[in-house]
C-alpha cells in the first residue's frame, strides 16, 4: 500500500530503530552545517532553523495555495489551549509581524469555549480559562470567552470580550449546565455521546462567530487528528461528509471553516512548541464508561503509526481526494417510512449543519436501512392498533342494540378508525402543524399555540427527516429527543410547519 503525494511515493514499510541525535554528532540533512535537534520520519534530522523554515512553509503554503484568505478578512480563531491551537496562534502572530511581502494581512480574533461543565471538578474551569486567555492576550489578540452550556440557551450566545485590565470572569447558568449534563447522560453509548459533543461544540462556535460578525473560522486540526477523523467518521455513518470534515475549507451554515494546520503532524507541532517554549493546557473532558469508536480508532492509528511511519500520511492523502456528491443529488420522492416522507424542503442537517445525505433513491443504502428499521419495529405498533380496533369493534357492538342498522355500524366503525389515525398523527406532529383542528379545534386557541411554540417538542420520526444519517444515529441513542438544544428543535419545528403549509397550498401554486 502506498500514498501518492506531490513530492514522492511513500511506501508502507515497517519502521526501524530511530536515528539517535543525543550524542550531538548528527548534522542536519538539509544544510549539513548545524547540529540536528529534531528527527522527523524516523531518520530525517533537522537543525533548529531548517525545521522552523520547513514547518512555517507548510503552514503558509496551506493558506496561500487555497487563495481563500484575502487581505482584510475578519477571522475568528478557535483555541482550546491545546498543542495545535497554541501553535496556530503563535504562527499567526509571527505572520502578522513580518515586514516582507509574505505578511499575513487578515484581521484575527480568538475565542475560547469553557468546557469545565464536562469535568468532575468544575473548580478547575476558572484556572484553565485564566491560563488560556492570558496566553491569547500576551500575543496581542482580541480574546472572546463563552461556555459550552450556552448551546442549550434559547437566546443567541454573546461571547464576553476579555481585556488585560479586567479579571477573567464568565457568568454561567446552573440551569443550562444541568440541561447539558442531562442531555449527555441520556446518550446510551459513549460513541454517540462523543459525537454529539463535537456537533454541539461546532454549532456553538458557528453561532458565536455569527453573533460577533465573523464569517470565517480557523481550527487547529492537525493531519494526525484528521486521519483519525477520516476513519472514525466512516464508522459513525458520516462517510459522505468527509470532504466537509477534513478538507481545508468547509461550510457550516452561514460560516466558513478553515484548517490551516492540516498539513502538519502532531509530533511536528510538538517540536515547534518545544523550540518556542509554548505551553499548552489540557482541556477538561468527559469520562466515558468504556471505549468509544473515536477513542478506539485513535489508538489503532497511533499504534500503527509507530510501526509504519507512513500510516497517517497515507490515510490523510487518501481522505484528501474524497469528494462528496450529496450536494449534487436531486431531491427524489421516496415512499413514506416511519410516518414521514423523505422529500425535504431543506438540504441542511438541523444538527450538524452539513449537507443532508439521506435524500437518496430507493436503491441506496440509506433507503435500505430505513426499510429494515421499519420492518423491525412494525410488530408492536400493529399489535397496539389491533387491540384498539378490537376495543372499538366491541364498543360498537354494544351500541348495536340501540342502533340495529348495519350501515350505521359500518359508518361508526369507519369514524372511530379515522379518529384513531387522527390521534396517531397528533402524536407525531410538531408545533402548530396539527391537521385535525377543524372539528375539535385542538390547536385553535392562542394559549395552546404559545405553549406548543415555547416547548418546540418534536417526535423522533419528525426530527429524523431533517437530520443526516450520522445525526440520526445520535438521536437513536438518546433516551429523550426533547433534551436537545431548543434551537435545534425550533429549527425542525419551523421547517415542519413550512413543509405542511406547502403541502396544503401546493395545488394553488403556479
Amino acid at each position: 500500500m502506498c500514498s501518492v503525494d506531490p513530492d514522492e511515493i511513500t511506501e508502507m514499510t515497517r519502521a526501524t530503530d530511530g536515528l539517535d541525535i543525543s550524542s550531538g554528532n548528527v548534522m542536519c540533512r538539509r544544510c549539513n552545517t548545524e547540529k540536528a535537534v529534531v528527527v522527523l520520519r524516523i531518520k530525517d534530522a533537522y537543525c533548529r532553523e531548517c525545521f522552523l523554515s520547513y514547518f512555517v512553509h507548510k503552514f503558509r503554503s496551506t493558506i496561500g495555495k487555497s487563495k481563500q484568505i484575502r487581505p482584510g478578512d475578519r477571522i475568528l480563531i478557535a483555541t482550546s489551549g491545546g498543542t495545535s491551537s497554541s501553535a496556530l496562534l503563535h504562527l499567526v502572530r509571527e505572520g502578522l509581524d513580518e515586514s516582507s511581502h509574505k505578511k499575513l494581512r487578515f484581521e484575527p480574533a480568538c475565542i475560547y469555549i469553557d468546557e469545565s461543565c464536562l469535568s468532575d471538578s468544575p473548580d478547575i474551569g476558572p484556572e484553565l480559562t485564566q491560563q488560556v486567555c492570558k496566553g491569547v492576550l500576551g500575543l496581542k489578540f482580541p480574546c472572546y470567552l463563552t461556555s459550552l452550556e450556552q448551546i442549550m440557551s434559547s437566546q443567541p450566545p454573546v461571547p464576553v470580550l476579555i481585556s488585560e485590565d479586567d479579571p477573567v470572569e464568565l457568568n454561567t447558568s446552573l440551569e443550562l449546565k444541568e440541561k447539558l449534563q442531562k442531555l449527555l447522560s441520556s446518550c446510551k453509548s459513549d460513541s454517540a455521546k462523543q459525537d454529539l459533543l463535537e456537533q454541539l461544540r461546532q454549532e456553538l462556535l458557528s453561532q458565536c462567530a455569527s453573533a460577533l460578525g465573523y464569517q470565517k473560522i480557523f481550527l487547529g486540526d492537525s493531519a494526525t487528528a484528521l486521519s483519525v477523523c477520516i476513519l472514525s467518521n466512516v464508522a459513525l455513518g458520516r462517510g459522505s461528509q468527509l470532504s466537509d470534515r477534513v478538507h481545508f475549507k468547509a461550510r457550516h451554515k452561514d460560516t466558513e471553516v478553515y484548517r490551516p494546520m492540516r498539513e502538519l503532524l502532531q509530533n511536528e507541532i510538538q517540536y515547534y512548541n518545544d523550540l518556542h517554549d509554548i505551553l499548552a493546557v489540557q482541556a477538561p473532558s468527559l469520562k466515558y464508561k468504556g471505549s468509544s469508536i473515536i477513542t478506539c480508532t485513535e489508538q489503532f492509528v497511533m499504534g500503527l503509526q509507530k510501526e509504519f511511519p507512513a500510516t497517517i500520511p497515507t490515510i490523510f492523502r487518501t481522505g484528501d481526494k474524497l469528494v462528496s456528491t450529496s450536494s449534487e443529488i436531486s431531491k427524489c420522492s421516496t415512499p413514506e417510512l416511519n410516518g414521514y416522507n423523505e422529500t425535504n424542503f431543506s438540504s441542511i442537517c438541523a444538527m450538524c449543519g452539513l449537507i443532508l445525505d439521506t435524500m437518496q433513491s430507493e436503491s441506496s443504502a440509506v433507503h435500505a436501512t430505513l426499510v429494515s428499521q421499519r420492518l423491525s419495529c412494525t410488530v408492536a405498533p400493529s399489535v397496539n392498533l389491533g387491540e384498539r380496533l378490537t376495543d372499538a369493534t366491541n364498543g360498537l357492538s354494544e351500541q348495536s342494540s340501540s342502533t340495529s342498522s348495519p350501515t350505521h355500524l359500518q359508518t361508526s366503525h369507519e369514524h372511530h378508525v379515522k379518529s384513531i389515525n387522527c390521534s396517531s398523527d397528533l402524536s407525531s406532529s410538531v408545533g402548530t402543524s396539527c391537521d385535525c383542528s377543524q372539528q375539535t379545534r385542538c390547536c385553535s386557541t392562542n394559549k395552546d399555540k404559545q405553549q406548543l411554540n415555547a416547548s418546540n417538542s418534536v417526535h423522533k420520526n419528525i426530527l429524523d427527516s431533517y437530520l443526516c444519517y450520522g445525526c440520526r444515529i445520535i438521536v437513536r441513542e438518546l433516551e429523550e429527543v426533547n433534551l436537545l438544544p431548543v434551537k435545534i428543535r425550533g429549527s425542525v419545528a419551523e421547517q415542519e410547519r413550512l413543509k405542511r403549509m406547502r403541502e396544503k397550498i401546493e395545488d394553488f401554486l403556479l
